[in-house]
């Protein structure tokens, strides 16, 4: 499949990132978050609560720059 975003390379995850579980209480929640570590600049899943508690030491990023050439939406 063809690449859409110019900053594929942007969205890695922590090495000891888990999709099932926080990566910082290792819980199971049932609805995680994906945040960028500040410290790392990658990208972990992060339960309500403990986002909550540690929200200065994550950024929510949503933003993602389409391919140069592309047009429309």
């Amino acid at each position: 499949m063809p690449e859409k975003y110019d900053d594929s390379k942007f969205y890695q995850f922590h090495e000891k990132d888990l999709p099932d579980r926080c990566f910082l209480c290792s819980r199971d929640a049932g609805t995680l978050l994906i945040f960028r570590q500040i410290a790392t600049m990658l990208l972990v899943h992060l339960c309500r609560d403990c986002i909550y508690e540690n929200i200065a030491d994550y950024l929510l990023d949503n933003t993602r720059p389409w391919l140069t050439g592309r047009e429309g939406i």
